[in-house]
């Protein structure tokens, strides 16, 4: 399992396109690009199913992926569990995994539950709910290719 290469940083935002400029302004960051209403296939929430109303803006640096979550809806999420309406903040650290299903396993066995996954984009995704020890949640994504 561990360690795994951390490839992505991700901010539950209030408002996608005011996060944008404001890192723009601040860092000069530019070319987000934004995945309005994220389809996920066979999202799920703590185990039940969910269909959670989300967006993100992402933009790719030399060495990071930044990624801002602004969710729509008022369902039960993954992003509310750590920032209610109207919050923000860090929220995960996404990392690559070729070995999905043991790390997954691996991260279970030492009692972190996962709050959020499902596939986007032919992908898997679990948010493991890593707040307890980390303050934030990590995000597990299957490597492709």
């Amino acid at each position: 399992m561990l360690p795994l290469d951390i490839y992505q940083t991700g901010y539950v935002v209030d408002d996608l396109e005011a996060a944008v400029r404001r890192w723009q302004q601040t860092t000069g960051l530019d070319g987000f690009q934004y995945i309005r209403h994220v389809q996920v296939e066979g999202g799920r929430y703590r185990g039940s199913p969910t269909t959670v109303d989300f967006s993100v803006a992402v933009v790719q640096t030399a060495t990071l992926n930044i990624e801002f979550i602004g969710q729509h809806d008022d369902a039960p999420s993954c992003y509310r569990d750590l920032f209610p309406k109207g919050k923000e903040g860090l929220h995960h650290v996404a990392v690559r995994s070729s070995n999905y299903d043991l790390d997954l396993a691996a991260y279970h066995a030492k009692g972190f539950a996962s709050a959020f996954w499902g596939t986007y984009r032919g992908t898997r995704f679990n948010y493991i709910d890593t707040s307890s020890t980390l303050g934030i949640m990590v995000e597990l994504v299957e490597a492709r290719g």
